[in-house]
């Protein structure tokens, strides 16, 4: 496979049961014309379902995130973003994806780290759905992959 650029690789994990919209917005959170991320743009993440899945989820299963991009790396196919809906000492998450070839494949990796007060909440209670919500994204990264 050919490892594909960030700004098509945001629109592939729109089309999985995890995180279901993507949309680079300015400061103000209203949509830019032009969707291609880059490093200080704004990420709204909504709706993110946990459970993952494609229907409509039920209630308290649909949650949002409102991101800044901190690295956009077109060379080493990566791109980070980290949180900035609430203060960084209730909660910081930093979020990495990157796409690498490993042995002649594609190798998608993800990593969320969270941190501040709230962050013990967030394991307690979440912990389990984010992790099959990343499992579910690579998942749908892959069938999407294997489409090209």
């Amino acid at each position: 496979m050919t490892l594909t650029p960030p700004h098509t690789f945001l629109s592939i994990c729109r089309r999985n049961p995890f995180v279901r919209r993507l949309t680079i917005t300015d400061k103000s959170g209203n949509p830019l014309p032009d969707q291609t991320p880059a490093e200080g743009k704004y990420l709204l993440i909504a709706s993110v379902h946990l459970p993952p899945t494609m229907e409509e989820p039920g209630w308290f299963q649909t949650y949002s995130s409102w991101d800044i991009i901190t690295t956009v790396d077109h060379e080493n196919y990566c791109i980070t973003w980290t949180s900035i809906a609430l203060p960084k000492f209730l909660l910081r998450a930093d979020r990495w994806q990157s796409l690498s070839v490993v042995d002649g494949k594609t190798k998608y990796e993800t990593t969320e780290v969270f941190g501040g007060i709230v962050a013990h909440l967030v394991k307690f209670f979440m912990h389990q759905k984010l992790a099959l919500g990343f499992n579910a994204l690579a998942e749908g990264l892959k069938k999407q992959a294997e489409k090209l």
